[in-house]
């Protein structure tokens, strides 16, 4: 079944959520696991990450290790969804997120906190509500909503960003 609710409406809001979650990939510190994006990919595929992000086992790690890998792995694919949907709405439609839609992130994060992580309801709200709040200050953040329009209208242009070209388009975020 499709999930209607975070369907994009237009390429322009595709586009958008597509940088939404580059920009938090650089916020969360994971841009050594990001490859490109891609806005002709499918919705699930834009965003192309490395081979090591799906972490597989390493019979060389600790228990500890793989899960502290997983729950980093976990927290930056959930801070991306958010992002996703903060950008579509804060900066290309200048409105916030609809507590509608709010919850039903908070709940397949809850959802798939445990299925990924074996994270409590609890667990995965709390990481879910300090990530929403902070990618809600990213995201109005009049710097990074520039930064954001700059970023957009190159992927528009381009279709497909590399790590670097990713990383040079976002430069600017660490001056903010």
């Amino acid at each position: 079944m499709k999930d209607t609710k975070l369907s994009y409406r237009n390429e322009d809001d595709k586009c958008y959520g597509a940088t939404g979650m580059a920009i938090a990939v650089v916020v969360f510190d994971g841009e050594d696991m990001l490859s490109a994006v891609d806005l002709d990919a499918a919705p699930e595929s834009m965003l192309e990450l490395a081979e090591d992000f799906y972490f597989s086992g390493n019979p060389g790690l600790s228990a500890k290790s793989a899960w502290n890998r997983m729950l980093g792995n976990f927290n930056i694919s959930m801070a991306a969804s958010i992002a996703n949907v903060m950008c579509r709405s804060v900066i290309l439609d200048h409105t916030p997120v609809s507590a509608d839609i709010k919850n039903y992130l908070r709940e397949c994060v809850i959802e798939a906190g445990h299925d990924i992580c074996d994270l409590e309801d609890d667990e995965s709200g709390r990481l879910f509500d300090k990530n929403y709040m902070y990618l809600h200050r990213v995201f109005n953040h009049t710097g990074v909503q520039g930064i954001a329009h700059d970023f957009a209208d190159v992927l528009k242009r381009r279709r497909r960003l590399t790590r670097m070209d990713v990383m040079e388009q976002l430069r600017a975020l660490s001056m903010l």
